[in-house]
């Protein structure tokens, strides 16, 4: 949970002195799960004492309007039912967290090689066409990486004033983190092959492509949730991607397949 999340009235639970210390000093005791089944449970049982059919109607919208999302986290289901102070941006900065953590826990795991998964071998028949799909595959990446960034974020926040949309905002945020697995598939089939000589400079050029796709990819909750602690409502902000390949990636992949064609015809 972010320090704005935390700090937030959604996130408000009023206890004693004493036992506020308790709960914050063990977080292991008392998860921010727990503490959201409690805030729940609470506001369920005043809400029966104020107005019981109005509660009970209230507690049905709601049951049935979270299972529209399928599995939340507890405080994206908070941010959902109550829509708060700029709760598009609190809603994706949630979401990207939520569905993004598992990802790069897997793509962290990777680079520090705490995994293996079976070596396929690429024949050097076959290598040409398997570079083919490789690059076809990571230029879609990028596009839809580009296209989520660029204008679906907005599209899915509303226009200034204009209230975003809930289930948008879900959608989209679970297609950025769909392509983030995608990035993360692509680099495993590159990292768990090999080939012969004379493409391995070609295949090497590949290794490592996803980690500036991946550092990207994290800079757009980092930077929502700094506007967010700011509060400036008046001011404009710009987050600026390069959700592109390496600097000459291209380039370099042409130069060094021709000189390993180049290599090949010195060898018959």
């Amino acid at each position: 949970m972010t320090s704005t999340e935390r700090s937030a009235i959604t996130n408000a639970i009023w206890l004693c002195g004493n036992c506020h210390k308790l709960v914050d000093d063990d977080p292991n005791r008392y998860p921010a799960g727990l503490l959201f089944e409690w805030q729940r449970a609470h506001e369920r049982r005043i809400a029966e004492q104020v107005g019981k059919s109005g509660a009970e109607a209230r507690q049905r919208y709601e049951k049935r309007h979270l299972e529209e999302f399928g599995r939340l986290s507890y405080l994206a289901e908070r941010i959902i039912l109550e829509k708060g102070e700029s709760w598009e941006f609190r809603l994706t900065v949630e979401m990207l967290r939520y569905e993004m953590a598992p990802i790069f826990q897997r793509w962290s795991a990777l680079q520090r090689g705490l995994y293996v998964k079976p070596v396929m071998r690429i024949d050097p028949s076959e290598f040409v066409p398997w570079l083919s799909d490789r690059m076809h595959a990571i230029m879609q990446i990028v596009a839809a990486f580009s296209a989520l960034a660029s204008s679906e974020f907005a599209r899915a926040w509303g226009n200034l004033g204009v209230a975003g949309s809930d289930t948008e905002i879900v959608t989209v945020c679970r297609l950025f983190a769909e392509v983030c697995a995608s990035t993360l598939a692509w680099e495993e089939q590159v990292r768990f092959s090999r080939v012969d000589e004379p493409f391995t400079d070609v295949h090497g050029l590949l290794s490592g492509v996803a980690s500036d796709l991946f550092e990207q990819a994290r800079r757009i909750p980092e930077f929502i949730e700094n506007v967010l602690q700011q509060k400036s409502k008046d001011e404009t902000h710009h987050l600026q991607l390069v959700l592109t390949l390496p600097d000459s990636f291209e380039e370099n992949i042409c130069a060094a397949m021709e000189r390993a064609i180049d290599a090949g015809r010195h060898c018959e």
